[in-house]
């Protein structure tokens, strides 16, 4: 059986654009993931877009906590999470449509990819390659998502071999 990709999104204040993100999961070709969206204590509609997406697809659950940062809330998803892998994204972004394929192929414990900053209209602000992380450690890496220091990757649920 495939593995199982588990995707957390740490969401606060995003009603503007975690749809888009939410969409952009959903739109992939691999289909075997689970959605772990954790409300950080929204102000705004996020908590509901998000519980609207959840009612009507099975692999999206959505948590609710009080503001504690993104740290906190990625370890929250973390604790939830039951897949064979686990991907951040961050909530005001999106994934093309063949990303959890291209993960798929892989068996190392962490998978480096490159990452587009677009604008709305679609321009092209910067791109960061995140070979440059790939001889730090697993734990290293996994904590600088964890903390913002990494923006983007996909790390092997179950690192503590």
């Amino acid at each position: 059986m495939a593995p199982t990709i588990s995707v957390i999104v740490p969401v606060y204040n995003a009603e503007n654009y975690v749809g888009r993100c939410i969409e952009s999961v959903q739109a992939q070709t691999y289909n075997n993931w689970q959605m772990i969206l954790v409300d950080d204590g929204s102000k705004d509609k996020s908590l509901e877009i998000c519980q609207k997406y959840a009612d009507v697809d099975d692999r999206i659950s959505v948590i609710h906590q009080e503001n504690a940062g993104p740290g906190i809330a990625r370890n929250t998803g973390i604790a939830k999470a039951s897949g064979n892998y686990v991907v951040f994204i961050d909530s005001d972004d999106y994934i093309e449509k063949d990303y959890f394929q291209l993960l798929s192929k892989h068996d190392e414990d962490v998978v480096f990819i490159n990452v587009r900053d677009v604008d709305e209209d679609g321009r092209v602000l910067k791109e960061d390659f995140m070979a440059k992380n790939k001889n730090l450690s697993i734990e290293t890496i996994l904590r600088r998502q964890m903390t913002g220091k990494i923006d983007w990757g996909g790390g092997k649920k179950g690192l503590e071999n």
